[in-house]
């Protein structure tokens, strides 16, 4: 039943005499080493730039710097090279914010609202290109951080052929731990968090690398480096 332990008390004495009735002391976890907190930590966004420019060719996705000058037609550039067709976007403020513009005769949002779930699944299916904008982007891994919530869920991340990401530089971080930080400390309820590395493959399963297996064939990472 939803909320509840079943055979708790069964379940701890069987460990407990599998372990020969001996009660283990209590050790609190200690780090061997502040690594995760300060490894690449002191690097300026330039240099982690760097870092994210060659991780990005390692994990076969696309990176382009630019302005935010010139970030339309960036996005513009890749939308045609992808091969047109249908884009979705989220429902954000963060397109405004950041002054993003996506022009496309077959341009579709997310809706927002339970009842817009399966139409949401099968616009997400039907797009061609996806344009979206991470909460962070990972400089060590070249990893977009990415959230569901009301104005984009998971189908919006996953289902598209085509994935451009419009990342700010100010939201490039050393790693996962800072990004796991901030969320630690501005939880949403509901809210679920996805680390996107690249398009999906199936190397890591199978030990041959099959790209888009199960999600994008192509991720493209538009650093615009003035926001």
């Amino acid at each position: 039943m939803t909320g509840t332990i079943e055979n708790r008390t069964k379940f701890l004495e069987t460990l407990f005499e599998k372990r020969g009735g001996v009660e283990l002391p209590f050790e609190p976890y200690v780090p061997i080493s502040d690594l995760p907190e300060t490894h690449l930590a002191d690097l300026t966004s330039d240099k982690l730039l760097e870092i994210a420019k060659v991780q990005s060719e390692r994990v076969s996705a696309n990176l382009v710097e630019t302005t935010s000058s010139e970030m339309n037609e960036v996005i513009r550039q890749l939308i045609d090279k992808s091969g047109g067709g249908q884009v979705m976007i989220p429902t954000t403020d963060e397109f405004k914010n950041l002054g993003i513009n996506v022009n496309s005769e077959n341009l579709v949002k997310w809706k927002i609202g339970k009842e817009f779930r399966d139409e949401n699944i099968t616009a997400a299916q039907n797009s061609n290109v996806v344009v979206a904008v991470p909460k962070f982007f990972l400089a060590e891994s070249a990893t977009i951080v990415v959230e569901s919530e009301a104005g984009q869920g998971r189908s919006l991340h996953f289902l598209p052929t085509h994935y451009i990401s419009v990342i700010p530089l100010s939201r490039m971080l050393p790693r996962s731990t800072q990004a796991a930080d901030w969320f630690d400390k501005n939880k949403k309820p509901g809210s679920t968090i996805h680390f996107i590395s690249g398009p999906s493959n199936s190397g890591d399963i199978e030990m041959q690398l099959v790209v888009g297996l199960h999600g994008p064939l192509e991720i493209n990472y538009v650093i615009v480096k003035d926001l």
